[in-house]
């Protein structure tokens, strides 16, 4: 009698032990598919990520430039829209597309004319978001790229590095100023032009735009869970786990 028991418990833990894999599987699958995604309610415009290059001037940006032993001749000159800034003694000289060495050595060379050995510092006190457009959401590198006349959303995109399998192309938006904190939305089926060649449903862009996509309408958990879950698993809702 007490080997039969024996044996009955050991059954009961080999069953036992069966169902663990199972059930850690279907823990993962929940715990995976757990993150719901809809599309973006409140854009707020990031601050500009950290350069991974060196930064060159853009017009709009705010330039403080020191002069070490002349310091009498220290300025503060924002970048005019035509690229240039107008310095003290000197006049305008060009300034964007330069990095901050590189521009000070231009006015120290500059202001040798002027000045006994000038040693210039420059400094890009503020860094403007007016000839920027963000890219953001589901795009394999999501940031500020640099806004050109006739920039479209498509070549925006591709200058972020292109979408991601989990982008919904059909669904993306293009937010326009409107004011200094508001934003319009539009929705933009960028799917037409990347995929059918409908180069007219392509949309302009104008200076700090901001271009968003979401995630594909697969990556919703519910739907996901249901459709491919729950629906491949040998069990349904309901069912006991100690019935198999």
């Amino acid at each position: 009698m007490s080997q039969n028991l024996e044996e009955q418990k050991m059954s009961n833990r080999d069953h036992t032990s069966s169902l663990l894999p199972l059930g850690l599987v279907i823990a993962l699958l929940l715990t995976g598919c757990s993150t719901t995604s809809s599309g973006p309610t409140t854009f707020v415009v990031p601050v500009p990520p950290p350069a991974t290059t060196e930064y060159l001037v853009q017009p709009g940006d705010t330039l403080d430039v020191k002069f070490y032993y002349h310091p009498d001749h220290n300025q503060e000159v924002l970048v005019r829209p035509d690229g240039k800034i107008v310095l003290t003694l000197i006049g305008e000289m060009p300034a964007a597309g330069s990095n901050a060495a590189e521009l000070g050595q231009e006015i120290a060379k500059r202001y040798s004319a002027n000045l006994r050995d000038p040693k210039v510092g420059v400094t890009v006190k503020a860094v403007t978001t007016l000839t920027r457009v963000y890219v953001g959401g589901e795009v394999l590198r999501p940031g500020f790229v640099q806004f050109r006349p006739g920039l479209t959303a498509v070549q925006a995109l591709l200058d972020a590095g292109g979408p991601k399998d989990t982008a919904d192309m059909k669904e993306a938006v293009l937010l326009q100023r409107v004011g200094d904190t508001e934003y319009r939305p539009t929705k933009v089926d960028l799917a037409k032009v990347i995929e059918e060649g409908d180069t007219k449903a392509d949309m302009a862009l104008s200076p700090s735009d901001v271009i968003f996509l979401p995630k594909t309408g697969i990556a919703k958990a519910n739907v996901w869970m249901d459709q491919y879950v729950i629906k491949m698993l040998p069990i349904r809702p309901g069912y006991s786990l100690g019935g198999l």
